[in-house]
């Protein structure tokens, strides 16, 4: 009897082990070339590396296969479910990249995790997992719907959007970036922007601005969300900002109100006045501010 429950109590513990199989992949690659993964659910990591290979290495869950076209200027990598995976586990990834590739990642419900990497261009996109996405990037796409998004990329072209998930952009981003949001929170700390177009429906957003280029332009735009705008003290630009209903606070410059009718504005020049500042609200609040 003994013999017996010590054979089913291996077997249990052994079960989950076996349904899983492992991953190794290396593939050559180009300078430039392009790297592209899908997987599901579970969660994708992402690395860089040195030299010219792509490697994948990780665990993936039962009944699920990989799937894998190689070329010399691209690699694409996809996790194939099975139609009926019920509780199975996602398979968990890490891929390593070269520096100067161009990297799309995308899932469902996993996460995905992007540090230490060194790109000409990365797309990355989940619908209800976690989005974080750290390094250098010539230009960045990210996007969520659910899933909270974090990015501490240096970056001159950004675009990131989310439905209702937290979007925060840390310092680092800076050139040209566009930021979207339905009912998420958004929040940026910027370097030095030429451009900036930020939008939310019911989101708040808290931005804040290391500095502004020489002609550069920033539009904010809200339906009822609040919009906290900090400014470095020595910036040149135009400010206006427009609301239905919400309430203006501003460092510089006057609030205006209509004699008769809902509606303030303000239109104040700072310093030279060479860039464009404004921000359009229907009834959120805004309160500008400029830092030191």
């Amino acid at each position: 009897m003994k013999s017996v429950l010590s054979v089913l109590l291996l077997l249990s513990v052994a079960a989950p082990a076996m349904a899983q199989s492992t991953v190794n992949e290396r593939h050559p690659l180009a300078s430039g070339g392009r790297v592209e993964l899908d997987n599901l659910a579970g969660e994708i990591r992402v690395r860089g590396t040195t030299g010219n290979e792509v490697t994948l290495t990780g665990t993936l869950g039962e009944g699920q296969r990989l799937e894998v076209e190689s070329s010399a200027n691209r690699v694409q990598l996809r996790v194939v479910y099975p139609q009926r995976s019920g509780h199975s586990e996602g398979a968990r990834l890490e891929l390593r990249v070269p520096r100067g590739a161009l990297l799309q990642a995308q899932s469902v419900s996993g996460q995905v995790d992007i540090a230490e990497v060194d790109l000409s261009r990365l797309q990355a996109q989940t619908v209800s997992g976690s989005l974080v996405a750290a390094g250098r990037a010539q230009e960045s796409q990210l996007s969520t719907v659910s899933g909270s998004l974090q990015a501490r990329l240096v970056t001159q072209r950004l675009r990131a959007n989310t439905v209702s998930g937290r979007l925060s952009i840390g310092e680092g981003a800076g050139g040209d970036l566009g930021l979207e949001s339905v009912s998420g929170g958004l929040s940026l700390k910027a370097g030095t922007l030429s451009r900036l177009r930020a939008q939310t429906v019911s989101g708040s957003q808290d931005i804040a601005v290391g500095a502004l280029a020489p002609g550069g332009s920033i539009g904010l735009e809200t339906v009822s969300g609040s919009v906290s705008l900090q400014l470095p003290r020595d910036v040149s630009a135009q400010l206006r900002v427009e609301t239905f209903s919400g309430d203006i606070q501003s460092d510089a410059g006057q609030v205006q109100r209509p004699e008769y009718g809902p509606g303030r504005s303000l239109d104040a020049r700072l310093g030279g006045g060479n860039g464009d500042v404004t921000v359009d609200s229907h009834s959120g609040s805004v309160r500008v501010r400029r830092g030191g």
